[in-house]
């Protein structure tokens, strides 16, 4: 299923056109782009275009595209990382931190930011799982001599050279 919306004709065939067969977009919608900078707590707006969420196979990953209509291209990118935390403090304006600042996403309508929404948190409810299979696969075994401590027991370091780096 595209995340093209049906309402964009012009647009719909520009985004289609720019994407290959191994870039998947999973939402567009028009919205304003703005970043927490130079300020960091003033959002300035910086272009407007159509905002999309792409699934990359060629790079295996994700990301968010603002794409010129005009200009038939990418304006702005951002790319999904495994602890992104993406959020609405309004139905149409979302945040998240990106490469180099704060960005907020100014959406023209309610109805478009929740399907952004929801394409959003599908591919970081995805990352966090991931990352959390991740983190339990690089969890060392318990030594068999000794049982795994209690949950809210802190683990202290026994006394001694053992904590000590070599200085050199």
């Amino acid at each position: 299923s595209s995340g093209i919306n049906a309402e964009y004709g012009e647009e719909n065939n520009i985004i289609r056109e720019m994407y290959t067969t191994k870039q998947e977009v999973l939402a567009c919608s028009v919205a304003q782009l703005f970043q927490a900078a130079p300020n960091p707590r003033v959002w300035t707006k910086k272009n407007t275009g159509v905002i999309c969420v792409i699934k990359d196979h060629n790079q295996r990953s994700y990301f968010i595209h603002l794409v010129n209509i005009d200009t038939h291209s990418v304006i702005h990118a951002e790319e999904f990382y495994l602890e992104m935390e993406y959020k609405t403090p309004f139905p149409y304006f979302h945040t998240f931190a990106g490469e180099k600042c704060m960005v907020g996403l100014n959406f023209c309508h309610d109805g478009e930011a929740q399907l952004f929404l929801d394409a959003v948190n599908g591919i970081v409810i995805r990352n966090r799982k991931r990352k959390e299979k991740k983190d339990a696969q690089n969890r060392p075994p318990p030594m068999a001599s000794m049982p795994p401590p209690a949950p809210n027991n802190s683990i202290t370091q026994p006394d001694g050279d053992a904590g000590k780096k070599d200085k050199k």
